[in-house]
């Protein structure tokens, strides 16, 4: 067989798998947050918030440290998020798991099982037949490897700025930021089960929507891009300066002045241009 057929098989496995998956009543979208990541040696890391996403009937639930510590101190209410954790393996017996790399060493399920033991909760292992490595598949499909952060931007899934990376939930677990924190795991979720819409209506985009042909370096790139910043923040600032002195004029002044002159509070650059062209 050539390494073309080998690639074809694959190909119709992992699409066979995630088909199969998608049909069952009890395959969940799954993505968490801690405070950092694992090494298996040592304590493992602080589980913040784990999310679990049905798409078939659009029902999700959550396992967040911040529901529990009214009453509680932090380890008590990082222990009662993981034994509501665990009460989803007697209530879906075989539940089976979309997820993005939490077969890694450092990340993922055996770092929530390690740290959910040290808390005196026993989580049962999930039978690698009801998981499914959706970063993995993804990278078969691109060609390449691709982060979260990557895949969502490509097809215009970032909303807002609940984005975070791992590094920064695990610094706002820290701070007690924990509304941050899962509004970004939620993101993901969410996100991913709609990557799989795409993937599934061949709509997936493994590419950013430009290309950068300018020639120039990471670091010649990033100074233009501090220049243009700098650039607008200057504009701006000539603007709120005309539109004052514009306010500042009295009625007697703009008619002596025999111009015309507007200004919006809510709109500046508006007025700015506005003036510019009726009294040119």
């Amino acid at each position: 067989m050539s390494v073309f057929d080998t690639r074809i098989k694959y190909n119709n496995n992992m699409d066979n798998k995630l088909q199969n998956l998608l049909n069952r009543d009890d395959c969940y979208f799954i993505h968490y947050a801690s405070s950092g990541f694992y090494d298996g040696s040592g304590s493992a890391p602080k589980i913040s918030c784990i999310l679990i996403y049905n798409p078939k009937n659009d029902k999700g639930y959550r396992f967040d440290i911040a529901d529990n510590l009214e009453g509680n101190s932090k380890e008590q209410a990082e222990k009662l998020t993981l034994e509501k954790f665990k009460s989803v393996f007697t209530k879906i017996p075989n539940v089976s798991f979309i997820h993005w790399n939490m077969t890694a060493k450092g990340f993922g399920f055996k770092a929530i099982q390690a740290r959910a033991k040290e808390m005196g909760v026993e989580l049962p292992t999930i039978p690698e037949e009801n998981l499914f490595d959706l970063s993995s598949y993804i990278g078969y499909i691109a060609g390449k490897n691709l982060s979260v952060k990557q895949i969502l931007w490509f097809n215009s899934l970032l909303y807002g700025n609940d984005f975070l990376d791992g590094k920064t939930e695990a610094e706002y677990f820290g701070k007690g930021k924990y509304e941050e924190i899962y509004n970004s795991v939620e993101l993901k979720v969410k996100g991913f089960a709609e990557i799989v819409n795409l993937i599934k209506d061949n709509k997936l985009k493994t590419d950013p929507p430009y290309q950068n042909n300018d020639g120039l370096t990471k670091e010649e790139r990033h100074m233009e891009a501090v220049k243009r910043s700098q650039m607008r923040e200057q504009m701006l600032q000539d603007i709120m300066e005309h539109n004052r002195r514009v306010m500042e004029k009295s009625e007697s002044e703009r008619v002596e002045e025999d111009a015309i002159l507007y200004y919006n509070s809510e709109h500046p650059i508006l007025s700015l241009f506005a003036n510019l062209f009726a009294n040119r």
